[in-house]
């Protein structure tokens, strides 16, 4: 593995139609300000946010929920989408806004067709369930931005054995569907899989806003402190928090992190410095600040 030192990428996921609308200009704008490139990994189907109310007795859900402040960082009308109100398809709605994130030069991937759908009930899904999933997001990315997308993201960092092997025939660059450490090719039992995956190695604004004394005073050093100086650090943002009520501390991130020597990749170029990355078994354990499990490398 090469030395690195000092690497932040920015892993911006747009999970509902208000975060591609609303939060996407915001983000563009702050990182054109301090001439940070990113990678956007887009929603492009159904914004059926409304359905996690059926996580409600998920252990940890409704917590989450109260110290987020939710019904503010996502809007009332997201959390109604898929239920009451109907939900709007996120690509077909807003395809200028995704041409504007490849035309700023940042890297567009592939987070999901249905979000919720994935991040609730992948375990339930068939393997043509899954392969459709993908190929309806990957149809409506060409569709927009006219060409092949080469990165995936799972939503909530949730893949399996089933979709790392629909993954594996999509000739993709890396996928980044796991959390914590520096990359590696997943393996479960005896299957290794060949596409490398890059997991997200920081925490969330929402994972830990509100726990163990962190609140709006102190964020962003909370932040910058968890940073490691020896290994790429995989920061995750999401459009519809950075790019809203938490915009103001984005921009103070990016500001300071530049001013203390820190330089910003996209998840390509740390990619092609890793093809060489070791083997790691995929297992799935709690992180705390979230609901539910999530995939990552074993120690």
């Amino acid at each position: 593995m090469p030395p690195l030192s000092r690497t932040i990428s920015i892993k911006a996921d747009v999970d509902t139609y208000r975060g591609l609308k609303e939060g996407v200009p915001a983000l563009l704008d702050i990182m054109e300000k301090h001439s940070v490139k990113g990678t956007f990994f887009v929603s492009f189907g159904p914004d059926n946010s409304g359905k996690a109310v059926w996580n409600i007795f998920k252990k940890g859900f409704l917590k989450k929920m109260v110290r987020t402040k939710a019904a503010k960082l996502y809007g009332i009308r997201t959390m109604l989408y898929g239920t009451i109100l109907p939900a709007p398809v996120i690509s077909a709605k807003l395809p200028d806004i995704i041409k504007s994130i490849a035309d700023a030069r940042h890297e567009v991937g592939v987070h999901a067709w249905d979000h919720r759908l994935w991040q609730d009930h992948l375990d339930e899904l068939t393997i043509d369930k899954i392969r459709s999933e993908f190929e309806k997001s990957f149809e409506a990315f060409r569709k927009v931005l006219g060409c092949e997308p080469k990165s995936t993201a799972a939503p909530a960092w949730f893949c399996n054995k089933i979709s790392l092997g629909v993954q594996d025939s999509l000739n993709l660059d890396y996928c980044s569907d796991c959390r914590t450490g520096t990359p590696f090719y997943p393996r479960i039992g005896a299957t290794v899989f060949k596409t490398l995956q890059v997991p997200t190695n920081q925490p969330c604004i929402e994972e830990i806003i509100g726990t163990a004394g962190v609140n709006d005073d102190n964020l962003l050093q909370t932040l910058i402190s968890s940073l490691d100086k020896s290994v790429p650090n995989i920061v995750p943002v999401h459009a519809e928090v950075e790019g809203g009520v938490y915009r103001k501390q984005f921009s103070e991130f990016l500001k300071k992190t530049l001013n203390a020597g820190y330089r910003y990749e996209t998840l390509t170029e740390v990619a092609h410095k890793h093809r060489d990355a070791p083997v790691k078994d995929l297992v799935y354990k709690n992180l705390p600040g979230r609901s539910g499990l999530v995939a990552m490398p074993a120690k």
